[in-house]
């Protein structure tokens, strides 16, 4: 009989060496699967994996990012929902259902799916995600800014909130740019990915943004400030962290959607951080 469990601390090497197993074209080694299951921001009681087994052998996976995070409102947890697979003898069963079904019936759980195989839309509608986000804003470099750029803030105590100082720590060595660009109405501070993700252009994708509603007023601003004047670039936004009435230069479609289920957050809300995208440097699509 097949068993769908979360996965037990003494579990995460058997994962571990199954993600690699599974997944021969990923473009990590064996330490990257290691790096991704291994509870970087989660607490000591906070799952890592969803393991499928059938009479003791490992048939299948889910991955699991967790976080806790300082909202508003107080402490969020948020679950980041990574690599999965189930082995091609046992698909077509619901098991996938199954898997997904185990780790979004907590609704005090955000639980977000940020790049989604195609072939997976089905099963992630059915357990009753919702599209996060489906459009990015694109702006280009029109010109020289008048507003500084910081990309050295150490001794920023003053400038970033609790909130955003912890974000750096828990990012520190991982491959983003933070950025704190002035302007007449405050500090602007900004998470950055930047990732040669199309040959015509280098995409400095907004992971995180610290005030929707300043980044709204000094866009245009912001990204003459923030892009290189030495070669093509766009600075790129999910729709979802700009406030309404904000014109960009061209609006994209996201190849395949965000999904997420609520739990006590807004859209808004969700960024990029504390996820699989930020923990192996993946591009977004």
């Amino acid at each position: 009989m097949v068993e769908i469990r979360f996965a037990r601390p003494d579990e995460r090497e058997d994962v571990v060496q199954f993600m690699h197993q599974s997944f021969p074209r990923a473009k990590w080694s064996i330490d990257g699967w290691r790096k991704l299951l291994s509870g970087r921001w989660a607490q000591e009681d906070d799952p890592f994996a969803v393991v499928v087994r059938d009479q003791g052998r490992m048939i299948g996976v889910l991955g699991l990012v967790m976080s806790r995070r300082q909202m508003d409102f107080g402490t969020a947890r948020l679950c980041n929902l990574t690599s999965w697979y189930v082995d091609k003898a046992y698909r077509g069963q619901g098991i996938g259902q199954r898997v997904m079904q185990l780790v979004t019936a907590d609704p005090a759980l955000t639980c977000t799916n940020l790049s989604s195989a195609r072939g997976a839309l089905g099963v992630v509608a059915n357990v009753g995600l919702q599209v996060l986000d489906d459009t990015r804003f694109i702006w280009e470099r029109s010109g020289p800014s008048r507003l500084l750029v910081h990309d050295d803030l150490d001794g920023t105590e003053g400038v970033l909130s609790e909130r955003e100082q912890q974000i750096m720590k828990d990012h520190a060595d991982l491959k983003l740019c933070p950025l704190v660009i002035e302007t007449s109405g405050g500090p602007c501070f900004m998470m950055i990915s930047v990732q040669q993700k199309v040959d015509a252009y280098v995409t400095h994708e907004v992971m995180y943004l610290g005030d929707r509603a300043l980044f709204a007023r000094y866009a245009r601003e912001i990204a003459d400030a923030v892009l290189p004047e030495d070669h093509a670039a766009v600075l790129s936004v999910d729709s979802r962290f700009v406030a309404e009435g904000v014109v960009p230069d061209r609006t994209e479609p996201i190849p395949v959607p965000r999904f997420y289920s609520p739990g006590n957050l807004s859209p808004e809300a969700i960024d990029h951080l504390y996820t699989e995208i930020v923990l192996l440097g993946m591009k977004l699509y």
